[in-house]
């Protein structure tokens, strides 16, 4: 299609001629609206764009001059639009990590506390009793901690049972803390 007169009737309602128009001008507007976005394949999806919206309106042109304009001012405009949709969603990304890294910190920060609380009642309990719950902590199931300190299975149930009944009341004022980190 010759662009020298833009002053040219058009009718871009047969296909052959469209396709002229998008011969023509689909490169172009690629290499446009990549001067935008700097990534080829967001430009040539925002000039496809515009040409299946040409397409939807193509009998509202006459003139070559008419869909030139169309289509460079709504590649750019699409361009632009992509722009701050990148620039929006970077910023919530950027809003989340912050958050993220916030919750993480604090989310360490009742861990440690918990665990330095709780190793601080195992502590206080009998020797036996705390070497059972210090082996239950590290994920030993009742069999292997009997193996382990040579006692009976039952003892192992014993001694967590009463582990258990002194540690409620040694943690009694630290219950929020433990069930907010389990």
């Amino acid at each position: 299609m010759e662009e020298q007169n833009d002053h040219i009737n058009i009718n871009l309602a047969k296909e052959d001629v469209f396709r002229d128009v998008f011969d023509t001008f689909y490169i172009p507007l690629c290499l446009f609206a990549n001067k935008y976005v700097e990534n080829d394949a967001v430009a040539a999806d925002i000039v496809q764009d515009c040409f299946v919206k040409l397409w939807q309106i193509r009998t509202d042109f006459f003139y070559l001059h008419q869909v030139k304009s169309f289509l460079y001012t709504s590649v750019r405009n699409k361009a632009l639009n992509e722009l701050e949709h990148n620039k929006v969603v970077d910023e919530y990304a950027h809003k989340f990590l912050e958050k993220e890294k916030e919750s993480f910190f604090h989310d360490h920060l009742i861990e440690q506390e918990t665990y330095r609380v709780l190793t601080e009642a195992i502590d206080r309990l009998p020797p036996q009793t705390a070497a059972v719950m210090r082996l239950a902590m590290e994920g030993m199931k009742n069999a292997k901690i009997a193996e382990s300190l040579g006692v009976s299975e039952d003892t192992v149930k014993t001694l967590k049972k009463n582990a258990y009944k002194k540690l409620r009341v040694y943690l009694k004022e630290y219950y929020y803390l433990i069930f907010l980190f389990v």
